[in-house]
């Protein structure tokens, strides 16, 4: 297996950023397709009295990281490990720097019971309440419990005098940055992190999104004086309100107005031609739009049909009846969507069938929650052009 890039960057005077650039990875969470590569981001805050440690890297990689430490803290001086999130992306290499550092673990009261669960761990451990404080050497470090971003046992910190927040999966995104600051990136690096962090934001965290806006309202009213974000994945920030303007879009269950995401299963491209006959007449609304398919020869990554969902007004599912039930890919695709999308969208179903149909009404019925303004079922590939352009009608009304 080859060795992976490692950058280590000193962010302040007192805190260096280990940073492993994981493209060996094109399953994150062995579900979301993400050929783009991710980062963990781990931290060493070099203090007087000792260091303090800051999550850590995927077990894979437990012992680079202890490595990658050595060569920038002496490992005794490691007083305290924090973990902001017991997700083994980022607790995986704990086991690794435990058994030869007699540290002390601080996380949520629930970090204790998973350490020893996923890993066997028995640790000295502190549980810091919501807003706590620890001092050590002479700096202060804030705790504040963020449930549900993405698990319940999610915590960020401060550290007060370097006005650095530790935010762990929040504002977190895929992709591997050429620059360790979103803030330093061109302008086209900036537009594909917004796109990666939303892909992100909607894989990992969607399915809690009501959360997201809670625990916003409970960072902002702690009125911290934050210059920079230290993420768990991705790009680091000196500025949060670009990335914190996008957690509250998203969060807010706003769309793009007409934006239209089309997805599709065809086993023999009978379904493919009704969704080309959807694409020529929605050209003629001049929505904005983006095709996702499902064929013989090609699949499209479910991780970005979830990001591209997110903020779209409208949805198009094309299938067809497949063992009596929806087309197994497509009941797979709609369980996502219901699970991570909020019910604001709009949505038309196609279903093609042969000697039944069955596949629209049980999509239908699956996605309940939301508004499906029309279904289209057609017998083999005998879609009618006319009839699209009235769903499509009803579809883009107010």
């Amino acid at each position: 297996m080859p060795i992976p890039k490692v950058e280590v960057s000193r962010i302040t005077k007192n805190v260096l950023m280990l940073r492993l650039c994981d493209d060996e990875t094109k399953y994150f969470e062995g579900l979301w397709y993400i050929p783009e590569g991710v980062t963990y981001n781990a931290y060493i805050a070099t203090l007087p009295e000792g260091a303090i440690v800051f999550d850590g890297w995927k077990h894979t990689y437990g012992e680079l990281f202890i490595e990658t430490l050595k060569q920038h803290v002496d490992l005794k001086d490691i007083k305290y490990v924090v973990v902001h999130h017991t997700e083994p992306d980022h607790s995986g290499s704990l086991k690794n720097l435990l058994s030869i550092v007699d540290a002390i673990v601080v996380g949520h009261p629930m970090v204790k019971d998973l350490l020893n669960s996923f890993y066997g761990l028995n640790t000295k451990f502190k549980a810091v309440s919501d807003n706590e404080n620890i001092t050590f050497s002479g700096y202060t470090l804030k705790f504040i419990h963020v449930p549900w971003l993405h698990w319940p046992d999610t915590i960020v910190s401060y550290l007060q005098e370097e006005k650095m927040l530790f935010s762990c999966d929040v504002f977190g995104s895929y992709g591997i940055p050429s620059k360790v600051f979103f803030d330093d990136m061109d302008e086209k690096e900036k537009n594909l992190f917004k796109w990666y962090s939303k892909k992100y934001f909607a894989n990992i965290i969607g399915k809690y999104i009501d959360w997201v806006q809670k625990n916003l309202a409970k960072l902002q009213n702690q009125n911290l004086d934050i210059r920079i974000v230290a993420t768990g994945h991705g790009p680091l920030y000196r500025d949060l309100k670009p990335i914190l303007e996008l957690y509250k879009f998203w969060s807010s269950k706003q769309f793009v107005k007409n934006k239209t995401t089309i997805v599709y299963t065809s086993m023999y491209r009978f379904v493919e031609k009704a969704v080309k006959i959807v694409e020529e007449e929605i050209k003629n609304i001049e929505a904005k739009y983006r095709i996702y398919g499902f064929t013989d020869t090609h699949r499209d990554a479910e991780s970005d049909i979830i990001g591209d969902v997110l903020d779209s007004e409208n949805i198009v599912l094309a299938t067809s009846t497949y063992d009596a039930d929806i087309f197994h890919l497509m009941k797979h695709i709609a369980n996502l969507i219901n699970a991570k999308i909020p019910e604001n969208k709009k949505i038309l179903i196609l279903a093609s069938y042969g000697w039944g149909s069955v596949a629209g009404k049980k999509l239908k019925e699956l996605l309940s929650k939301f508004k499906v303004v029309d279904i289209i079922e057609f017998k083999g590939n005998q879609i009618d052009r006319e009839q699209v352009k009235l769903a499509l009608k009803k579809l883009f009304s107010n």
